[in-house]
């Protein structure tokens, strides 16, 4: 059901913003780890001990799953430093791509062109969707390879599990998708001529505040359940990490909904031309 035509051209107008986002994360990352060499000098791991001696901010980093045994192991400073801040990052780019993808004709007064063409309203959605889904496995693609090859150059005597990582990658992939799921929602909610920008990430910020005010606070951990991000498993040093079949069913689960609701209203909904 995908048409081509649409496909190669919602790739081509986004390929500059994609292309930005891919170059900007391998640096961030490269940037990030080139630091775990310099933490792991002496002083530095003198240092870093003495903050988590602090009750207070062990606690506070605790919450977090950050330790001095996470912080001093190369894919557990990679979790915690880079990727919780990536993650976020690129939610935000899920979010934005998806959320213009669908409205963008209506904003740029080109739906009547594309409508007028022999191509159901299904066939349309789909092919954006198609264009939206290789642009974040593209994304998610560039931040693997340059994490792995970061922690190849930097881990020093640090050993972690490619398994650890994988997983912890597929995760980050998924609430991502969540993400844009929810950002091609509500764009058909919005109308013409307004921008959805100031909404998506308002929306993406939000998530990642309620998780973590739930990890910071236990009498508020049942607010950390409306935002994808609580479902994310980090804790990539524990002897039993893995890929958790109920998580990886939620973020489906909502991403389907939601994909099937767009699709319901795109269907029915009255598009200005």
């Amino acid at each position: 059901m995908i048409n081509m035509n649409i496909y190669r051209h919602e790739l081509k107008r986004n390929r500059t913003s994609a292309l930005v986002w891919s170059i900007s994360f391998g640096v961030l990352i490269l940037m990030g780890m080139a630091f775990y060499p310099v933490l792991m000098q002496g002083d530095m791991v003198e240092q870093l001990s003495a903050f988590f001696e602090n009750p207070f901010m062990k606690n506070l980093m605790s919450a977090f799953g950050a330790s001095l045994e996470v912080m001093t192991n190369v894919l557990g400073f990679y979790a915690i430093r880079n990727a919780s801040f990536l993650m976020l990052l690129g939610c935000m780019f899920s979010i934005l791509l998806a959320s213009r993808i669908l409205s963008e004709e209506e904003r740029e007064k080109t739906a009547e062109f594309l409508l007028t063409k022999p191509v159901t309203r299904i066939e349309i959605l789909i092919s954006k969707l198609a264009a939206f889904l290789t642009y974040l496995l593209m994304l998610n693609g560039t931040i693997m390879a340059v994490a792995l090859i970061c922690l190849e150059i930097f881990k020093g005597d640090s050993e972690y599990r490619i398994y650890s990582f994988l997983v912890h990658s597929l995760y980050t992939f998924l609430v991502m998708l969540t993400f844009g799921a929810v950002g091609l929602f509500i764009s058909l909610l919005i109308k013409r001529g307004r921008s959805t920008i100031s909404l998506s990430i308002g929306i993406v910020v939000a998530g990642f505040f309620f998780d973590a005010l739930s990890k910071v606070t236990p009498s508020a951990d049942k607010f950390g359940y409306v935002s994808p991000f609580k479902f994310v498993d980090s804790a990539v040093l524990r002897p039993d990490y893995g890929l958790a079949w109920w998580r990886v069913l939620y973020f489906l689960g909502v991403s389907f909904v939601l994909f099937a609701a767009t699709l319901i209203i795109y269907r029915k909904k009255d598009i200005l031309v």
